[in-house]
Parts: C-alpha cells; sequence; structure tokens
C-alpha cells in the first residue's frame, strides 16, 4: 500500500530541484526522502524521479502520479474541512440508535420533532436490538445511541438521558391493590417482555425486597403495545415502562397501581463517541431530548 508520506514527498519534488530542497521543505533528512522514494518506486513499478543534468525531476509517470496526489490531497483537505465545520454547525447528518420499545413509543416522534427544527440536518433513527445497535456504533454507522445505562459500550462517552419508571398492569376487575403481596402476584398468569423479564424482576425486588422464584411466564411478547393489548384481553399481569402506558390506547382499559407503587427500572443514557464530545449537532441533540423527557415527564 502506498503510504501518504511517500506522496508528500513525490509532490515536494515538483517544487525542488534536488533530494535536499524537497528534504528540507518536507523538515526530514535527505536520507528519508531517498527512501520514500525508492520504496514508492518498488511499489509502483516505475522510475518517478530521473536526473536531468545537475537538477533532480519527475519521470512523466511520476508527473502524473504527482498530480493525482496534488488532487487526492486536496480532496482529503476539502473533508477535513468539511468534517471540522460539521462539527460547530447543525447540518449534514446524525443517526441515532435505539432499542424498539423506547424507539417506537417516545425516540421516533421527537426525532421527527427535532428534524422540524433543523431543516439542513439529516436525521435517522434505527431502532435494533442492543447487541447490533453497539456493533454498528462501534463501526462508527451509528451517531449516538439510547440505551440502558448497563449497556453501555466501552470506549464511548454518555450523558444520563431519562430514570424509566415501571408499574404493574392487569386486567380490569382483578382484585389487585398496593397491599397484594408477592406470593399473590406470581399465581397470576405472568406476561413476559423476555424469557427473563429484567423489568418484573426489578419491579418485584423493589417493591417487595426480593426476586421471586419459580416465577414462569405464561407468555413471552417483546412488545409492550401486544403485551398491554394481551393484559386488556385477560390473558395475565406485566410490568410495562410507564412511558410506554401513558402513550398507549390501552392505558384506561387495563387496571394499575398508583404512582406511589411506580419503580425505577432502568437509567437510560445518552451514548456518543469520545471525538464528538463538543460536537454543536450531538449537543444540540442531547440538549433537545433532555428537554423533552422533562416536558412529557417520563
Amino acid at each position: 500500500m502506498i503510504e501518504s508520506s511517500q506522496l508528500q514527498v513525490l509532490m515536494a519534488l515538483t517544487k525542488a530541484e534536488s533530494l535536499s530542497q524537497a528534504a528540507e521543505s518536507l523538515g526530514i533528512t535527505q536520507s528519508a526522502v531517498s527512501q520514500n522514494i525508492k520504496t514508492l518506486e518498488s511499489k509502483v513499478g516505475f522510475s518517478v524521479i530521473t536526473r536531468q543534468g545537475k537538477k533532480m525531476v519527475l519521470t512523466p509517470g511520476g508527473r502524473k502520479l504527482a498530480k493525482l496526489s496534488k488532487n487526492y490531497s486536496k480532496r482529503f483537505e476539502d473533508m477535513i474541512s468539511e468534517i471540522q465545520q460539521e462539527k460547530n454547525k447543525i447540518i449534514g447528518g446524525v443517526t441515532l440508535g435505539t432499542m424498539f420499545g423506547i424507539g417506537k413509543s417516545w425516540v421516533a416522534t421527537r426525532l421527527i420533532d427535532f428534524a422540524g427544527h433543523f431543516s439542513e440536518l439529516n436525521v435517522k433513527v434505527q431502532m435494533d436490538y442492543p447487541d447490533k445497535l453497539i456493533r454498528e456504533f462501534e463501526n462508527r454507522d451509528i451517531d449516538c445511541l439510547i440505551l440502558p445505562s448497563h449497556l453501555t459500550p466501552a470506549h464511548s462517552e454518555s450523558e444520563i438521558l431519562h430514570n424509566e419508571m415501571s408499574t404493574l398492569v392487569f386486567p380490569k376487575g382483578l382484585n389487585i391493590n398496593s397491599e397484594t403481596g408477592l406470593k399473590e402476584i406470581i399465581e397470576q398468569p405472568l406476561i413476559f417482555f423476555e424469557e427473563k423479564d429484567h423489568l418484573f424482576y426489578t419491579w418485584c425486588k423493589q417493591r417487595f425486597g426480593q426476586v421471586p422464584r419459580g416465577a414462569s411466564p405464561r407468555l413471552v411478547v417483546n412488545a409492550f403495545g401486544q403485551i398491554l393489548q394481551a393484559v386488556n384481553e385477560g390473558l395475565g399481569i406485566a410490568v410495562v415502562p410507564t412511558h410506554v402506558l401513558r402513550r398507549s390506547y390501552f392505558k384506561n382499559k387495563v387496571g394499575q397501581l398508583g404512582k406511589e407503587d411506580y419503580v425505577q427500572s432502568s437509567v437510560f443514557n445518552f451514548i456518543y463517541h469520545p471525538e464528538d464530545k463538543n460536537s454543536l449537532k450531538i449537543d444540540t441533540l442531547y440538549d433537545f431530548l433532555l428537554k423533552e423527557v422533562d416536558n412529557l415527564n417520563l
């Protein structure tokens, strides 16, 4: 592979009349210039310089390669300038990744509002499972993430965005209230979001001071909207995020405990790349989402 240092030496020789002049202009030794030229010639398979009297000049092939290098260098500098401008302006694009639940119930609509405020910014939300989102974030295909704090990837920066609350929901008419104990809860048909439902076990731990043993779900449904529908149809009880319940069609159709029985189930972080720490568009997006969280009392 041809290295940029070799092309820099070649471009320096377009203005210099000797290896020593090229070395002086680059601030390196003459032997370093010679070595770069030899390595470059071995890679391209032809001579790039020749002696013409007392002067060192480029061969026809060397001139073509130098011209190409100059164009490449200009494009590279333009790209750096564009990136620097994007860093200080709300332009270009930003892709935010998050999980399906909070993505569908809140993030997607908030990003639509955000995009409406900044017409020069191309905004995209990507919803998927955490492991895939993290992999794409690490590959720089995603600019920022909204994920539970325990999923924050290494080599990233993060800010707290939202303390997620959850509550128990059950079919209306079922005799469940704030006095109902853990034993009575797990005797009911359970609907889990996943086989080992983090929300359910966290709610029980904080509500009763212990994690239930032997709790077996009747249904496992990895979509909160469908979980609420199943609860409404009398198929069981479940623990769901309060922000999902508040926006659901079923919010007044299912039974639920009072706010005093809400528990904090997760801390959601806004996650971004370290090099974007002072990026205006990333900072502005975070500030916007933080304000929306406060306004909507998630």
